[in-house]
C-alpha cells in the first residue's frame, strides 16, 4: 500500500473515503473473494496479508489525519482593516454553529413532546451541583482535576463552581415549579480535562427529567425510540440498556441505540457491532426525589420520575460525520462554513 495515497486530501472525510476505498478495492478485495474459496492453510495467509493491510491503511489514514486537524487548530490571525466595512466589497454571509443548530432542532423535537426548557446558571453552587444530586463529598467527580472552582465562595463557605453537568438544574427546577412536570436541560458544561478528539474543556449536554406518577422505564425507552428515530431519520430503531452507575439514578443504565448508518448490520461508524451507545439513564434516586421538596400528592402515593441524558456533540460528531470534537471549538471557518 502507498502512502501517498494520503498526503494530498485535505479533509477527515476525505481520508475516511479513500481508507474505505482501498480496503473494499484492489488487492484487499481479492483477497476476500480467495478468502472464500482458500484451503484452511492458505486461509491463514491470506487473513494474515490482509489484516497486514488493513493495519498499513489504517495508520497511513490516521497520520494523515492528525496532520490536517494539527493544521486546523493553529491560531491564525487575520489583520483587521477598519476601511473594508466602509467599501462596497461583497461580504460571506454567517451561519450558525453546528451545535447551535442541532441544539435548537433537538429542543423543538421534545418542546412538540411538551417539555420545558431550562437552562440555568453556567455558575453554580456545589449543593446543586453535586451535593443534590446525591454525590457524596469523597466523589472523585469533586476533585480539582474535574472540576473549575471559582474564588468566591457561597452563604456556607464553599466555593462557586463552572457547572459540570445539566443534571444540576434539576433540583433547583423542581423546587420553583409544581410537579407532575417533563423538562429538557440544554447548555454548555465544564470539566478539567484533557484535550484530544473526544475530550475537550467544555461540550454540550443534554438532560431530560420526568417526575410523575407510576413513571415506567418502557416510558423512558419509548421516548428515545422517538427521539433517535427521527434525529437520525432512521426507522425501525431499537434501544438497548445495560447497567451503568450515576449517583442520581437507581437503578443506573447506559443506553445504546441500534446503528442508524447501517441498520444494526455493523459499519465503520458502530465499529462492526451495530450498536451505538449515546446516553446515561435511570429512575430519579429517592434522595434526589428527597432534595426535590416535591409536595405532597392528593392521593397520597409517591412521586416517580426518570431521567436521561446525553452530550449534544456526540450526536453531532455522529451526524455530521466528524472524527475530533475540537473541531467544534477551534474556530476554523472552513469547517463551521460546512466545507468539510
Amino acid at each position: 500500500m502507498n502512502p501517498q495515497l494520503f498526503q494530498n486530501l485535505e479533509t477527515v472525510t476525505a481520508c475516511l473515503a479513500c481508507r474505505d476505498e482501498i480496503m473494499s478495492t484492489g488487492r484487499a478485495a481479492e483477497i476476500k473473494t480467495l478468502l472464500k474459496t482458500a484451503p484452511k492453510n492458505e486461509k491463514k495467509l491470506l487473513g494474515q496479508e490482509l489484516n497486514q493491510l488493513r493495519m498499513e491503511v489504517q495508520a497511513a489514514c490516521d497520520a494523515r489525519i492528525q496532520e490536517i486537524q494539527a493544521e486546523q487548530e493553529k491560531d491564525v490571525f487575520v489583520n483587521f482593516d477598519p476601511t473594508f466595512y466602509l467599501t462596497d466589497t461583497p461580504t460571506t454571509p454567517g451561519r450558525l454553529h453546528p451545535i447551535t443548530e442541532l441544539t435548537a432542532e433537538i429542543v423543538q423535537i421534545f418542546t412538540r413532546l411538551g417539555f420545558d426548557v431550562y437552562e440555568g446558571s453556567l455558575i453554580r453552587t456545589q449543593y446543586f451541583n453535586f451535593t443534590s444530586m446525591n454525590t457524596p463529598e469523597h466523589h472523585p467527580a469533586r476533585d480539582l482535576q474535574d472540576t473549575f472552582y471559582l474564588e468566591e465562595k457561597d452563604e456556607d463557605g464553599e466555593a462557586y463552581l463552572l457547572r459540570t453537568q445539566m443534571s444540576g438544574n434539576a433540583v433547583e427546577y423542581a423546587r420553583s415549579h409544581k410537579p407532575p412536570f417533563r423538562v429538557i436541560f440544554p447548555g454548555i458544561v465544564f470539566r478539567n480535562e484533557n484535550m484530544d478528539a473526544t475530550h475537550d474543556i467544555n461540550f454540550t449536554q443534554f438532560d431530560m427529567w420526568l417526575v410523575n406518577k407510576d413513571v415506567k422505564l418502557s416510558h423512558l425507552i419509548t421516548l428515545a425510540k422517538l427521539f433517535f428515530a427521527e434525529f437520525f431519520q432512521a426507522e425501525d430503531l431499537q434501544v438497548r440498556l445495560r447497567p451503568s452507575y450515576f449517583p442520581f439514578t437507581q437503578p443506573s443504565l447506559e443506553g445504546d441505540i441500534s446503528c442508524p448508518f447501517c441498520g444494526g448490520k455493523g459499519c465503520r461508524v458502530c465499529k462492526q457491532t451495530g450498536w451505538i451507545e449515546v446516553f446515561g439513564a435511570g429512575p430519579i434516586h429517592e434522595k434526589v426525589l428527597e432534595n426535590m421538596e416535591l409536595p405532597p400528592r392528593e392521593d397520597g402515593e409517591e412521586w416517580t420520575g426518570m431521567a436521561w441524558g446525553f452530550g449534544i456533540d456526540r450526536l453531532a460528531q455522529l451526524r455530521l460525520g466528524v472524527s475530533g470534537i475540537t473541531q467544534f471549538y477551534n474556530g476554523n471557518l472552513k469547517f463551521l462554513r460546512g466545507q468539510d
